[in-house]
């Protein structure tokens, strides 16, 4: 996919991604993948998408949405404005990119939060072959074409540490993910300030980045997602290249949004991200 460099620094109001995602036109063929909120629980744009939705309904109610930017790596801050959600999560989505075999099928990984401490409230997977993102854990549970997962950390046994709240009563997780040139993802939860999420607001400073006055809540490494780099070509390794086989790699692929509401309760929160090098698709709607 060809993209088009918009370079745009400074916390520009309008527009702020380090690495953001386009909800059309996913693959190089053809795809015309939509977003799925029927009942328009996600809304935003550039820089910040924001959740406020009272589900009244008996069943789980379940949102996705994309943007129209994309990269190799990113710093995400995903606030909660209450605790009091229930079981209900938001999360970040990388990697997000049209399956292999059916450009109308989605694939990406997933980090999924929750601001509570005493319910499941953490988890990171990969889902493939997504077909249906308001079903049932993406579809996996469907008896026709299911998707299907790989647990990374699977929800409930590994708890993450809630980060005290905010005067306001709203609590922040800090989302970052990296793909490394040996072809991994490296990812980290974070508590931090807003202040210190300002560094990265270059590529240079987001290659560099230093962690050391964060607190990591969980951190991890997704090997073998990408064939490693060619010796001497990692400074254009996030560019579009080719496997053995001649099939071509996209390793800067979309950023989405997922908000999962429980019934008979409210979600409201928002998505955030600083200010650096954009990468836009240019068939992205």
């Amino acid at each position: 996919m060809k993209m088009t460099k918009k370079i745009m620094l400074g916390m520009a109001a309008a527009l702020v991604a380090f690495s953001f995602v386009g909800c059309g036109g996913l693959g190089s063929g053809g795809s015309t993948l939509k977003n799925d909120d029927p009942k328009g629980a996600i809304k935003g744009s550039g820089s910040k998408y924001t959740v406020d939705f009272a589900n009244d309904e008996d069943s789980v109610y379940r949102a996705y949405k994309a943007t129209t930017f994309k990269h190799a790596g990113g710093l995400i801050k995903v606030t909660f404005d209450s605790a009091d959600v229930s079981k209900s999560k938001m999360g970040v989505i990388f990697d997000l990119k049209a399956n292999a075999t059916d450009k109308d099928a989605k694939d990406f990984f997933i980090i999924g939060l929750n601001p509570r401490s005493d319910v499941a409230n953490f988890y990171v997977s990969k889902f493939s072959n997504v077909t249906d993102m308001c079903a049932d854990n993406f579809g996996t549970k469907l008896t026709s074409n299911p998707a299907t997962e790989i647990e990374y950390v699977k929800l409930g046994t590994e708890n993450i540490t809630v980060p005290a709240a905010a005067e306001d009563g709203s609590i922040s997780f800090y989302v970052y993910y990296k793909l490394n040139t040996n072809g991994s993802y490296e990812w980290k939860v974070l508590s931090m300030t807003d202040d210190k999420m300002k560094d990265f607001n270059s590529d240079g400073k987001f290659d560099n980045a230093d962690f050391s006055d964060c607190e990591i809540l969980k951190e991890g490494i997704i090997p073998d997602v990408y064939p490693a780099a060619e010796e001497g070509k990692e400074s254009t390794y996030y560019n579009d290249s080719k496997d053995a086989d001649g099939n071509k790699i996209t390793k800067q692929n979309l950023i989405g949004y997922y908000a999962q509401i429980q019934p008979k309760t409210s979600l409201s929160g928002s998505w955030y991200v600083p200010s650096t090098t954009f990468h836009e698709a240019e068939d992205a709607e």
